[in-house]
């Protein structure tokens, strides 16, 4: 019984391993050939950094958007995610991508332009986004927490110890269950040769 539930913690423990080896390696490569943000289903994930769309989603969670976005079809109250306007002064960083709602659509000399406000920001943000700044619009699916795990991912060491780690288990774990089996034939072996009758026995039984 407890060598049966050992090897169902196993199974267990190896199918986790196999799973976060496999995704690693995956979202690993998919940031790597789209600019740092990985493609699921055609769907791009993004890190949520700050709190500032709580409780539509939460620091740490990962969104999906649709980064195929008709701007035409955009109005007040979808969720978009941009790059912040150059001359904004977003704490002196150039390049910052932003999901916030829409609160506003307006024409400005013939483009269409875009205010926005993250849920729970007091006031709106204090630049407007053109079309050519959206990036995706939000699908409204998120996974809680993990954008922790894709965040570490995207670190200095992420993506390497989170393949190393697994790898090494799942080679580990094979070379463990190779040696048991090995045990296991060599002790059926020797159970068969000691319950064989030995030449003095045989001769004893023909005589």
């Amino acid at each position: 019984m407890v060598r049966k539930i050992f090897s169902v913690i196993n199974g267990i423990v190896i199918g986790l391993m196999v799973f976060i080896f496999a995704s690693t390696l995956y979202l690993t490569v998919s940031s790597r050939i789209h600019d740092g943000n990985p493609v699921v289903a055609g769907k791009t994930m993004y890190e949520v950094l700050s709190g500032s769309m709580t409780p539509t989603f939460d620091t740490g969670s990962v969104i999906f958007d649709n980064p195929h976005v008709n701007v035409a079809d955009l109005k007040p109250g979808d969720i978009i995610t941009f790059h912040v306007p150059q001359n904004s002064g977003f704490n002196g960083m150039t390049n910052v991508l932003v999901t916030h709602r829409i609160v506003r659509e307006f024409d400005q000399n013939g483009q269409m332009m875009f205010q926005t406000k993250g849920d729970a920001n007091p006031s709106v943000d204090p630049w407007t986004v053109s079309a050519s700044n959206i990036v995706g619009e939000y699908t409204h699916f998120t996974i809680p927490y993990a954008g922790y795990y894709l965040n570490f991912l995207h670190g200095r060491w992420g993506d390497g110890s989170l393949l190393i780690l697994p790898g090494a288990f799942l080679i580990i774990s094979s070379m463990v269950s190779l040696f048991k089996e090995i045990l296991n034939l060599q002790k059926k072996s020797n159970q068969e040769n000691n319950d064989s009758p030995t030449l003095q026995e045989q001769n004893a039984i023909h005589s």
